[in-house]
């Protein structure tokens, strides 16, 4: 009885000895947290544009068939990655399209757009499970 006596006193004067806190008090002003989240928001757009231009390429829908993979179906899951995974992904997409053949045949470039494919693939049915 005594210890739970003690232990509410301390308690009563931790929160008595803090500065008082104000709703209006926060460590982020309205507009600043409205603008990251503005700017996240268009970072994200900006990579799932990415990720779908590429694959919405001839060659995608070609790599994409040639496993046996509806391309649409890959395409309308993308929205659904997390935001690492589209970072991740839309990085890759970049890459194929600033630099497509970077020294590469054909066959390596349709490889790559297999993978980033099966990637997607993986990550959703991951996300399912």
């Amino acid at each position: 009885m005594t210890k739970s006596v003690a232990w509410a006193a301390v308690a009563v004067a931790a929160l008595l000895a803090g500065p008082p806190a104000f709703a209006q008090d926060h460590l982020l002003t309205r507009e600043t947290a409205q603008a990251r989240l503005i700017a996240a928001a268009a970072e994200r757009r900006q990579q799932l544009e990415a990720v779908d231009r590429v694959l919405a390429s001839p060659v995608a829908a070609r790599a994409a068939s040639s496993m046996g993979v509806d391309i649409a179906a890959v395409r309308s899951t993308v929205p659904a990655l997390s935001d690492a995974e589209l970072a991740d992904l839309s990085v890759r997409a970049a890459a194929l399209e600033a630099d497509p053949v970077a020294g590469l045949d054909h066959d390596i470039k349709l490889l790559l757009e297999i993978f980033l494919i099966v990637a997607i693939v993986l990550i959703v049915i991951k996300a399912v499970d």
